[in-house]
């Protein structure tokens, strides 16, 4: 009730930050139940012909509930690519709470997601089977879009943030990104560095490591891991002998033969990788990975089927597409082999986006421009999950050398996704509270509960 009372006060309050610029007014708002302050912030689509198509930009703030204000906000750039950044309000509201007690946290949705201009192609009425049914899609929803695909790119999103930035009167930011949101956090610091005071990457990889020529080893190396804390839990050892190598094992022979998983389905020792990579992503999920491989083994598929389909899919949101098909961070130039139980599966993901982008609109990225940046000023906290089969520590290389004052927080056994409440919160409000990395306290990283492992079900 006292932080309602709170938040409510600062909604009326509020005078420094947000609503002090030119260009963009906001109103209180209720944004999934949350108490806000919203508003629409127009940029030209092409910032080279600044009088032609616009797009409207949703911004989010929730003010702080707590004197003094801080002059820094918070802001928060979503993963995917394809996540709008307002649609976690209400999360990022309760996880930083700590935060929000004297930081503004500003969220906008990037251009081409959530209530910025995001545009997805429908499904297609029937399969997409020839190269022809694939370029008359593309037209069609390029047609129905009726706008600039090549300009919803990071770089261009990163200009609009800073534009957003300008507007509401903040100097700086404290720049929080999780995944493809790291790397849009990064691109945001090279173009922009005056107006980054702290940069938070979680589940990072460098903006020259490219994505997909260190995807399948990333993902071998977080499997390995997981076999070694299986084999660190008796129950777990017992029950499931030999899993990593039948995966292996499964993942060839249902290749060659798919498999009848489920009435009407079949399944490739790639979706089966697909599958397991997927789990490897949340901890949660990893812990019954040996259940699921051994119970397959022997011909028992329900665990599998209860996983879902895996994450060989694709988006079908426009910015999505202007992203993957043209930024060199994605790393579609790719190939194999990787010497990996996921090699297969790595393969068919770059195909499948490679196809996808055949007939999308192409743009100029120089990879010079794609380069990690530096800073002897911004300090940098970098949290990266210790199994994380996609964006581990190793692809942030040279972190101290790019950034004087940066340093890397480890979670045991942790994937890709990973709670930033509790703990991590803690750690991340610490940093920017501080502004340092220096005496950061991740001492609560030990006392955290260690998964068991799924033996039965």
């Amino acid at each position: 009730m006292r932080m309602a009372m709170l938040a409510t006060a600062a909604l009326v309050a509020v005078t420094a930050g947000a609503g002090m610029g030119s260009g963009l007014t906001l109103k209180p708002c209720e944004i999934h139940g949350v108490q806000a302050k919203c508003g629409t912030f127009v940029v030209p689509e092409n910032r080279a012909k600044p009088n032609r198509r616009t797009i409207g930009l949703h911004v989010v703030v929730l003010p702080a509930w707590s004197k003094p204000v801080a002059k820094d906000p918070v802001t928060y750039l979503a993963g995917g690519p394809g996540l709008g950044a307002t649609q976690l309000a209400a999360g990022l509201g309760q996880a930083w709470v700590a935060l929000n007690a004297h930081h503004d946290i500003l969220l906008v949705d990037q251009r081409g997601t959530g209530r910025s201009n995001a545009y997805s192609c429908p499904k297609p009425k029937t399969p997409i089977d020839t190269t022809a049914q694939l370029q008359s899609y593309t037209r069609a929803c390029l047609s129905a879009f009726g706008g600039d695909m090549t300009q919803y790119g990071t770089r261009m999103a990163m200009d609009d943030l800073d534009a957003v930035r300008a507007a509401l009167g903040y100097p700086q930011l404290d720049v929080v990104g999780g995944s493809y949101g790291a790397t849009a956090a990064q691109v945001y610091l090279e173009l922009h560095p005056s107006s980054v005071r702290t940069l938070t990457l979680e589940g990072a990889s460098a903006i020259d490591v490219p994505f997909f020529a260190h995807f399948a080893v990333n993902a071998q190396r977080a499997l390995d891991e997981l076999a070694r804390f299986c084999r660190s839990q008796p129950s777990c050892r017992k029950a499931f002998p030999g899993w990593e190598r039948r995966f292996g094992e499964l993942v060839k022979t249902w290749n060659a033969q798919p498999v009848h998983t489920r009435t009407g389905a079949t399944t490739t020792g790639d979706q089966l990788a697909s599958v397991v990579h997927s789990m490897l992503l949340d901890v949660n999920k990893a812990i019954s990975i040996p259940l699921v491989v051994s119970r397959a083994a022997v011909g028992d598929y329900a665990p599998l089927n209860r996983q879902g389909n895996g994450d060989l899919g694709v988006s079908p949101q426009i910015m999505y597409w202007s992203i993957w098909c043209n930024e060199p961070w994605a790393g579609l130039g790719a190939k194999g082999p990787w010497g990996t139980d996921f090699d297969g599966y790595t393969t068919a993901f770059i195909a499948l986006l490679r196809r996808g982008c055949t007939y999308f609109p192409k743009r100029t990225e120089p990879r010079a421009q794609w380069t990690f940046p530096s800073s002897r000023r911004v300090p940098v906290l970098a949290v990266e999950g210790g199994a994380d089969p996609q964006d581990p520590a190793t692809n942030l290389p040279g972190l101290k050398q790019h950034f004087a004052h940066s340093r890397t927080v480890i979670i045991p056994h942790a994937g890709h996704e990973f709670d930033i409440s509790g703990c991590v919160n803690r750690i991340d409000t610490s940093f920017i509270d501080r502004g340092t990395t220096t005496g950061l306290d991740t001492s609560c990283l030990s006392s955290a509960v260690t998964p068991q492992f799924v033996v039965t079900g």
